[in-house]
């Protein structure tokens, strides 16, 4: 429950960051890692790396449905809530696991609870794809909308959309 009071708080400090000069990826991943500072952040270069593993880690996509539909990455599921977690026993026990959202904040909550459940299945094997799918796309890497590679994100509401490079932008 205070995750998800510390996820409805992050719009009030984007709007008030935005009325001071806007904010940054940067700032916005600065702001996540202090929020969550026991969730373990992969990079997005690390996780494109990982892909190409022989056995490659588990996304689990934790926006809203109708983001989801816009666009992915590449072999993501969507869970959300107790999904998550059926999706995670269901995995290969060694699989490493990653979640995203649009910035990194939702999902590093979903991690956050994840690891308060102590159980060794999950622990050491999740994190949270720093900058999510905004910093993925905007790097250039491909996002997908079922098993086709499209060239737009959901950007989540108005504040964000300004974190996404504008040819992203539906």
């Amino acid at each position: 429950m205070k995750q998800r009071a510390l996820v409805a708080l992050l719009p009030i400090a984007l709007l008030l960051a935005a009325g001071c000069g806007g904010t940054s990826m940067s700032q916005l991943k600065a702001l996540v890692r202090a929020s969550f500072p026991g969730v373990p952040q992969m990079s997005v270069e690390e996780l494109d790396r990982r892909l190409r593993d022989e056995t490659p880690p588990l996304i689990i996509d934790v926006r809203e449905p109708f983001e989801y539909e816009v666009s992915h990455l590449p072999g993501a599921v969507h869970a959300q809530g107790k999904d998550i977690a059926r999706q995670i026993a269901d995995a290969e026990p060694e699989r490493p696991i990653v979640l995203y959202c649009s910035v990194g904040y939702r999902s590093s909550a979903a991690v956050a609870d994840l690891i308060q459940l102590n159980d060794p299945e999950i622990g050491g094997r999740v994190w949270n794809l720093e900058g999510s799918i905004f910093e993925w796309a905007n790097s250039g890497r491909a996002v997908y909308r079922g098993e086709n590679e499209v060239t737009e994100v959901h950007p989540y509401g108005r504040q964000w959309s300004n974190l996404l490079e504008p040819h992203l932008r539906p």
